[in-house]
């Protein structure tokens, strides 16, 4: 009876890696918040090893701007059989950023827990140059100037056995930032902003211990920006917004701060 149990045990186990061949479960890419495909496969010093790249991310980003980046997997040790990957780029506060589409052949784009993710679908076997290549456009989110922009990614070079075993597990990471518009090209030290939760009126105080005359943008989480006010003595009226969390963009002068404020 036991050896029934197990054989059904190795047969489910054996479909549902199939699957994940196919096509990986959401959030394995190492990011903050997300677990790593070393939860599913469980390499003990496999033979084979290899690397994950990601090409074409900007170190300045311009926002709106499309850029075209390439995810590459290579096999640089041993012969493995299969290479799968998965991708996320987040903004501030670990939050999505941008918008990746037009995914190339063999690869997807899927959204899980406010996040995008590029992945293989399915897995790909290992040319003679042991390295394979997906692409995806990806357009920069309209985030404040300076915001940082990260991408992580998860690369798995595969022995193709289907088992969770003999696999080697791969990241990367990189970063940019938002550039800086001409007019305002000076960054502030951050302000003081309260009250903070808020509901419309705020009032805004700079690091030197002055109230600003100027301008405040309200981003979304996401990177959207939701609408702008006038700074009058350090007094700013709040557009008609959602409750939620927003980064506010304080101009003041040729320069920029950028801080976090909650709407109730």
């Amino acid at each position: 009876m036991n050896k029934i149990y197990t054989s059904c045990t190795l047969i489910a186990l054996s479909l549902i890696l199939i699957s994940m061949s196919a096509n990986p479960p959401d959030g394995k890419t190492g990011a903050p918040g997300d677990s790593l495909c070393t939860e599913c496969h469980t390499p003990s010093n496999p033979p084979i090893n290899g690397e994950i790249t990601v090409e074409g991310f900007p170190t300045s980003i311009t926002p709106g701007e499309d850029y075209t980046l390439t995810v590459v997997n290579r096999n640089t040790v041993g012969t493995a059989k299969k290479a799968g990957f998965q991708m996320t780029i987040l903004g501030p506060f670990n939050t999505k950023a941008g918008n990746m589409k037009n995914a190339s052949a063999n690869s997807v784009v899927s959204v899980a827990n406010n996040r995008q993710y590029f992945e293989h679908n399915p897995a790909q076997p290992y040319p003679d140059s042991s390295v394979v290549k997906w692409t995806v456009q990806w357009t920069a989110p309209e985030l404040p100037a300076g915001s940082e922009i990260t991408y992580y990614a998860a690369g798995n070079v595969a022995n193709g056995n289907f088992m969770n075993s003999g696999d080697r597990i791969v990241t990367t990471t990189g970063k940019g930032s938002i550039v800086v518009s001409a007019t305002h090209d000076i960054v502030l030290p951050q302000p003081t902003v309260y009250p903070n939760p808020g509901t419309d009126q705020i009032r805004i105080v700079l690091a030197d211990g002055t109230a600003p005359d100027g301008d405040v943008v309200f981003y979304s989480m996401a990177g959207h920006p939701a609408g702008q006010s006038r700074i009058t003595q350090g007094v700013a009226i709040a557009p008609d917004l959602p409750t939620g969390v927003y980064i506010l963009e304080v101009r003041h002068d040729d320069a920029v701060a950028y801080v976090r404020w909650s709407k109730i």
